[in-house]
């Protein structure tokens, strides 16, 4: 009898889609894993489609899941960031700190993995711009962001991971800045005057992101930074 009961807990089932499925009103019980062992990815919910003779799901009010914000700060000293970028202007090549940071941005998502990873969004001037390829050339990053910047485009309703801020502040610091709609990651990083250090602030929803991957992203895109040569070769 007991081989014939399995409890919709025992399902094994990944955060992100645990909480689709909630604010979709579906069942776990109706949706197939196509993860490791069966476990539910976001994509089984997505990809859901009701049998044409199934029940209605009984509607319930809709509930605004409950998000659990944590935060982690790093400080970054950026002195062969600089020297790096030196070098590259002598040789031809003219970046700056931006293209630095987006670069080992996008370099920690690709090394740590993390289930909702999709893309990278820049905040620009109120906009926000993705750029899917996150392991690319820094220069290849800098001319998508350049391009991305003339054109005026704005994906803010595209799907991505993590939102990056880039502020110019002086010896601001920043404590806590909110989540952007549907960016379960958000990156504030604040570049001092003098292009020696930057204090950058980590937010993410600890209900979609463990705490110890985020610790783990943000570990790695700081070493990056701070010794840019293990990610520009």
């Amino acid at each position: 009898m007991n081989a014939l009961a399995t409890p919709a807990a025992r399902l094994a089932v990944s955060p992100y889609a645990r909480r689709l499925a909630r604010e979709r009103g579906l069942p776990l019980s109706a949706l197939r894993g196509s993860g490791p062992g069966g476990r539910i990815l976001a994509a089984d919910v997505t990809g859901f489609v009701a049998p044409a003779a199934s029940v209605p799901v009984e509607s319930r009010p809709a509930q605004a899941p409950a998000q659990r914000i944590a935060a982690f700060a790093i400080s970054v000293a950026l002195g062969q960031a600089s020297e790096a970028l030196a070098a590259l202007a002598r040789s031809g090549s003219t970046f700056d700190l931006d293209d630095l940071v987006l670069l080992a941005a996008g370099r920690a998502l690709g090394a740590v993995p993390i289930e909702t990873a999709t893309a990278l969004a820049l905040e620009m001037d109120g906009r926000q711009v993705v750029l899917y390829r996150m392991g690319a050339a820094l220069g290849v990053l800098r001319a998508e962001r350049q391009r991305a910047s003339a054109e005026g485009r704005n994906d803010a309703l595209e799907p991505a991971t993590l939102s990056l801020k880039l502020l110019r502040a002086g010896a601001v610091r920043p404590v806590l800045v909110p989540l952007l709609p549907g960016r379960p990651m958000r990156l504030v990083a604040a570049l001092d005057q003098d292009g020696q250090r930057a204090e950058c602030l980590l937010v993410f929803d600890a209900s979609l992101v463990a705490e110890d991957t985020a610790a783990d992203w943000l570990a790695a895109f700081g070493s990056g930074l701070a010794s840019p040569l293990s990610i520009l070769v």
